[in-house]
């Protein structure tokens, strides 16, 4: 193998390495899950059904940040917002 092909070989390796399928960058974000309310601090437990049905997770993937927020937290954040006469988005997906 002579120089050239090395390098293409090495450059080939290089640029697969750095590809990540979309699913690979998701799980990688999940490690970053807190396990309690951003806000209030109250316990999230991960592996409770419940709680991930009602609870809910921001995730800022530019920022590489995830946050977590109970439904009191949530809600009020939400009243707080209306009454400030801000637009929301709803981005959740059932």
């Amino acid at each position: 193998m002579n120089r050239s092909q090395k390098r293409a070989r090495d450059r080939a390796i290089k640029k697969s390495k750095k590809k990540k399928t979309d699913l690979e960058k998701k799980l990688g974000l999940f490690d970053l899950m807190p396990s309690d309310c951003f806000i209030c601090h109250k316990e999230f437990n991960k592996k409770d059904k419940q709680m991930v049905k009602t609870w809910n997770v921001v995730v800022r993937e530019k920022e590489n940040t995830v946050k977590v927020y109970c439904p009191e937290c949530w809600n009020g954040a939400i009243k707080l917002l209306e009454e400030f006469g801000v637009p929301l988005k709803n981005e959740r997906q059932d």
